[in-house]
């Protein structure tokens, strides 16, 4: 059994290595119970990004739940940490909107981004909370979501926002 030997490896030797480990281990399908655990014995010295993309590319982000709680319960304000904590949340649909408009920490591009193929209206959500103007056209222009974007561009008040929204030149404008 070489799994005491990996975790040997990632807990004091390279721990930095820990998300290029996940991802081999995942692939080989590991007990998750393992690789979370594994995850969690080093969760300090983690580089979370990597290991968030390690994961994400294998669609397995609500094996980190445990872990980017535990950061967060810490007091961690990483970007990175609230990023894949709002995927997980909104993947899960555990209340996303109430993640959307409380959490300060998250990047509301990244977080919006991912939305906008799963709900419009969440990515709708975390564009405003983060003053996205031209993401949020963008989207409500795709989705065909004119009522939000006219109510957004009121609360803005905003003269180049007006002006981007109101061009003649724009296919959506009619």
């Amino acid at each position: 059994n070489m799994l005491k030997y990996i975790e040997a490896y990632v807990q004091k030797v390279n721990p930095s290595k820990a998300p290029e480990i996940v991802g081999a281990l995942l692939d080989v399908e590991c007990d998750e119970e393992f690789v979370s655990n594994l995850i969690l014995s080093v969760r300090s010295l983690l580089p979370v990004e990597p290991l968030v993309a390690e994961v994400e590319k294998r669609n397995r982000m609500k094996l980190l739940t445990t872990f980017l709680d535990h950061l967060v319960s810490e007091g961690s304000t990483d970007a990175h940490v609230h990023n894949a904590l709002g995927k997980i949340i909104i993947d899960s649909n555990n209340n996303p909107e109430h993640f959307l408009t409380t959490n300060p920490h998250y990047d509301s591009e990244v977080v919006g981004k991912y939305c906008e193929k799963r709900d419009p209206n969440l990515a709708c959500v975390a564009y405003k909370r983060g003053q996205c103007d031209d993401a949020l056209v963008d989207c409500t222009n795709k989705n065909s979501m004119f009522k939000l974007q006219a109510r957004y561009v009121v609360e803005r008040m905003d003269l180049d926002l007006w002006a981007k929204v109101l061009d003649p030149e724009s296919e959506h404008r009619r």
